[in-house]
């Protein structure tokens, strides 16, 4: 996308990808990747996920995803999970005018960010994650990926 206008703030970035070096402030608060602001005007949601990370989503894929809940059956117990783990530790924010986002202690905590924290482009979100813990997912990735990519065709 390096054609892509200097105005157009994330606009046209249809999938996140790539890895950010950012930090969290002490106040809780963590910048956006400023390729990626645009998709979260309307706002967003942060939430614990796996791997002691945690997810960002725009508001409208946050939506879908209550959405895709909400037809299941309650009483399911891998729903019930879900909404416990997922749904149970979201916050919703507004990035302020310079992109950042505020993480509550309840979810900085879970990931262990204490300053230093890479972002991570996965798709339809954004995760965090304290360096360590992401050098180490990267570590357990590294040795199988080439089989595990051919088994999946690509």
């Amino acid at each position: 996308m390096g054609n892509r206008p200097p105005e157009s703030d994330g606009q046209l970035e249809r999938h996140f990808a790539g890895e950010f070096a950012h930090s969290v402030d002490e106040k809780g608060r963590l910048a956006i990747p400023a390729k990626f602001r645009g998709r979260f005007k309307e706002g967003a949601v942060v939430t614990r996920w796996i791997g002691e990370c945690l997810a960002i989503f725009p508001t409208s894929e946050w939506d879908e995803i209550n959405a895709e809940v909400a037809k299941r059956p309650r009483t399911d117990r891998l729903v019930q999970e879900f909404v416990h783990f997922v749904l149970g530790g979201a916050h919703e924010t507004e990035p302020d005018g310079q992109g950042r986002i505020v993480i509550p202690a309840h979810l900085r905590q879970y990931a262990s960010l204490q300053g230093e924290a890479v972002v991570i482009g996965a798709a339809q979100h954004l995760e965090v994650w304290e360096p360590g813990h992401w050098s180490a997912r990267l570590a357990q990735i590294q040795p199988s990926i080439a089989d595990d990519l051919a088994g999946l065709g690509i």
